[in-house]
C-alpha cells in the first residue's frame, strides 16, 4: 500500500499509526533533567540516537502529549540545558517503563519509581546508577519542528557529549561488547525488543 502522509496517519486498513513500527528497533534514551528548582526529573524516550561519534553528539525528540502541552523534560532544559542519557538494558525495563507515567510537574521519577542514582562530573543532572553506560550532555541546539495536525509541538534537542561513564564489566579486549550491554528497545506500539543475534560484516575495501 501507499498513503499520503498530509491525508493522515490511519488509513484503511491500518488501525494504527505504522511509524513507529516501520523505524525500528530504536535504542531508548532514559533521559535525566533538573528543573529550575533543582529537582529531577526522569523519562524515557525512543526517538533518540546518535548524531556523530567524533565530536560525539546525540539527538532526541521532546513529543508533546497534547496540545498546549508540554513534557517536563523540554521545560527543564529551558532552565538548566544539560541532561543525561542513560542507556537503558534490559534489567531496566520495567524500571524505564514506570519513569514514562504522567506524573505532575515537580516529581522526581528517580525517587517515585525507585531508581538509585549517581551524581555527574560535568552536569549537574544525575545518572541512572544501574545503566551500563550514561552520556552526559550539554544543549547544543534545539530544533523546532512543524506543529501536527492536532496542534501538538515537537521539539529536536542536540546535546553535546561532554562526558562518558561505562560500567567495567561490559569492556572486553578493549571494546566495549555490545551483549554484555543487553540493551532493551523500542519496537512498534507497545512492542520491545532484545539485542538477538550479532554478527560482523567486514566492509569492502
Amino acid at each position: 500500500m501507499y498513503f499520503d502522509t498530509a491525508q493522515g496517519m490511519r488509513p484503511a486498513p491500518l488501525k494504527h499509526n505504522p511509524f513507529n513500527a516501520l523505524v525500528m528497533p530504536r535504542p531508548i534514551g532514559w533521559i535525566s533533567t533538573l528543573d529550575a528548582n533543582g529537582v529531577a526529573n526522569l523519562a524515557p524516550y525512543s526517538y533518540f540516537n546518535a548524531v556523530s561519534a567524533d565530536p560525539p553528539f546525540v539527538m532526541f525528540s521532546a513529543n508533546a502529549p497534547g496540545p498546549g502541552q508540554s513534557k517536563d523534560t523540554w521545560k527543564n532544559l529551558a532552565a538548566v540545558p544539560e541532561f543525561v542519557v542513560s542507556l537503558v538494558c534490559e534489567a531496566d525495563g520495567i524500571a524505564m517503563n514506570a519513569t514514562s507515567q504522567p506524573f505532575p510537574p515537580g516529581v522526581d521519577e528517580f525517587a517515585a519509581c525507585g531508581v538509585a542514582s549517581l551524581p555527574c562530573e560535568r552536569v549537574r543532572p544525575p545518572r541512572v546508577a544501574s545503566a551500563k553506560a550514561a552520556l552526559e550532555c550539554r544543549v547544543y541546539q534545539f530544533v523546532h519542528l512543524p506543529k501536527s495536525a492536532d496542534g501538538r509541538e515537537s521539539h529536536v534537542v542536540i546535546g553535546e557529549v561532554v562526558g562518558i561513564h561505562i560500567a567495567d564489566d561490559v569492556i572486553h579486549d578493549g571494546r566495549v561488547d555490545e551483549r554484555l550491554m543487553v540493551p532493551l528497545t523500542r519496537l512498534g506500539y507497545l512492542n520491545y525488543g532484545t539485542l538477538g543475534k550479532v554478527f560482523e560484516m567486514i566492509r569492502p575495501t
